[in-house]
């Protein structure tokens, strides 16, 4: 550039590939570092795709028979399609099914940690910053749910109230609450020693500003964590509970009440049985896959180790 010119600024537009290319970057990172959890991750972006596009998918009606009774996967139905996954006990599409009973299930795996989690970092992060008479009280009413299983206080709540889907998920997150606002408020301990909430309370901040707009969000981190490993608890749960009987009640399908639909037929229809078993084994499979992963990445004690 010679004397006298003036230098224009050339705008940059990055445009929608900069911005892919900026949001997928930590993706690959995560993949790279941790590539057992972006297994789990990729296989259950494949299931929430699956059950959310089941009325797609799928060319049969999810409650009417559409075949014989307890037919082979890979047959054909009256209509003349094939049922890839066979018919059920009374001639439903058992592939139609497994999607509508996935997403029953995933929903519920999704709502009752959020609601109980949520419920339980509330709990422990007040416990711990308000300590004294107040602490004692909700550590007793938590070890008060710790000492029964979650499986029966959840039944419990499902027999008083009914089978619902909505009392599943309440039923369900009460019995997250004991277990994570333990974890939550033994990190909420530490962080109430911390310097800058000194520095609040000397400023004359209140107690639901601390609370909410401090120690919560520096909570998230074993939130998360705790968040992901609790979906395959609940959808495990969901499912004791539905085979038992105490769950979700039909007509709504879940991967639980398919199975308990299906253990009289072990013997003329194993496909009925294997189906929502194998379900449910590999979606949790992946969650406790992307959890762990999360756990290492978020943690920065294991950040370093291999």
């Amino acid at each position: 550039m010679t004397a006298g010119q003036v230098a224009v600024p050339v705008p940059r537009f990055g445009g929608i590939g900069a911005f892919l290319q900026g949001a997928t970057r930590p993706i690959w990172r995560f993949a790279r570092a941790h590539p057992g959890g972006a297994a789990g991750g990729a296989a259950l972006a494949i299931m929430f795709m699956l059950v959310v596009l089941a009325d797609v998918i799928s060319p049969f009606a999810l409650e009417k028979p559409v075949g014989a009774r307890l037919r082979t996967p890979l047959t054909d139905a009256r209509s003349g399609q094939t049922m890839l996954l066979g018919s059920d006990e009374i001639g439903r599409d058992v592939f139609t099914r497994a999607l509508h009973g996935g997403r029953t299930s995933l929903y519920v795996g999704l709502a009752a940690p959020l609601l109980g989690v949520s419920l339980g970092m509330l709990l422990g992060v007040t416990s711990a910053y308000f300590g004294g008479l107040f602490d004692l009280l909700v550590q007793r009413l938590v070890d008060t749910i710790l000492i029964v299983p979650g499986l029966v206080l959840a039944m419990v709540i499902t027999v008083g109230l009914g089978f619902s889907m909505e009392v599943v998920i309440l039923a369900i997150a009460v019995s997250m609450v004991g277990g994570t606002s333990r974890v939550i408020r033994s990190h909420a301990l530490s962080l109430r020693e911390m310097q800058y909430v000194e520095a609040l309370r000397a400023a004359g901040a209140s107690h639901a500003r601390i609370v909410l707009r401090h120690l919560v969000p520096n909570s998230f981190a074993p939130v998360i964590v705790l968040f992901a490993v609790n979906i395959g608890a609940a959808i495990t749960t969901e499912a004791s509970l539905s085979f038992l009987g105490l769950g979700i009640a039909p007509p709504r399908p879940s991967w639980g009440n398919m199975l308990s639909n299906a253990q009289n037929f072990f013997r003329t229809g194993t496909h009925i049985v294997l189906v929502p078993g194998i379900a449910i084994g590999i979606c949790v499979l992946a969650i406790n896959l992307l959890g762990d992963a999360l756990r290492d990445a978020l943690d920065p004690r294991l950040r370093g180790r291999v």
